[in-house]
């Protein structure tokens, strides 16, 4: 993906490197063959619309019965700032309000060169200037999934972008292990997941070894398999679960 702030250049000689890789490769299988010229290069591209969380969104009925999340009631298109202050400054009570002491938390928050409504492009801005690890989940046809997974080990806020036809919405989720799982297990227990990729452990220390594998892989949205299946390759592990 090529963003305003992809070096295009060293995009480039990345990709001359890998076209030159593969010639050698092929004449190191002894073909006989010898590569003379490039008959024909083609380059396809499409212009790519972020996502963008804006106003309110009512929960649909499956998430809000989990009680893992927290809907922010924002009338305007701030809907990360409220989510985000809110990760920060938990209450016990009408934790979905917007009142003036959240407003007053959020303006001693650092909100510089950001734009809203928030992309998921934008959110690293935010990361840095307060030391951070947002991550960010979808939800589509049932299905939850990573978006964005911050690759720092830090105080953890965790979204989730929910839409409608017309527009996406940041909730702030309280309680993975609450949102996810009842699909692993009819157990009360409290399970620990793993971000990246979604598989759960019944103790902490377990899943603390399991990343020392998953972090060295992307964390990447998926074709919508079948509940819990879970796809690994060279490049990248990811799993997504039904609610």
């Amino acid at each position: 993906m090529v963003l305003e702030s992809t070096d295009v250049a060293e995009l480039y000689d990345n990709a001359i490197d890998k076209i030159a890789e593969s010639i050698a490769k092929f004449q190191r299988r002894g073909s006989n063959w010898q590569f003379a010229s490039v008959v024909k290069f083609e380059i396809n591209s499409f212009r790519y619309v972020p996502l963008k969380g804006k106003s309110y969104i009512p929960l649909p009925k499956k998430l809000a019965d989990k009680n893992a999340i927290i809907n922010m009631k924002n009338e305007d298109d701030q809907c990360f700032k409220w989510a985000a202050t809110r990760a920060l400054n938990p209450v016990d009570k009408n934790a979905e309000r917007i009142d003036k002491t959240l407003r007053k938390q959020a303006e001693r928050l650092k909100w510089d060169g950001i734009e809203f409504p928030v992309c998921l492009q934008d959110i690293g801005k935010f990361e840095k200037s307060h030391d951070l690890s947002v991550h960010v989940f979808g939800y589509e046809k049932g299905y939850v999934y990573p978006l964005r997974i911050s690759s720092k080990q830090r105080e953890r806020v965790d979204l989730l972008l929910i839409s409608d036809d017309k527009k996406q919405h940041y909730c702030l989720i309280k309680s993975l292990s609450r949102l996810l799982a009842s699909q692993v297990s009819k157990m009360k227990w409290k399970r620990y997941f793993c971000r990246r990729c979604l598989n759960s452990y019944t103790r902490e220390d377990k899943l603390e070894h399991h990343r020392e594998y998953c972090n060295n892989h992307e964390a990447v949205r998926i074709a919508l398999p079948e509940p819990g299946t879970m796809l690994i390759d060279e490049t990248s592990i990811c799993c997504v679960r039904r609610l």
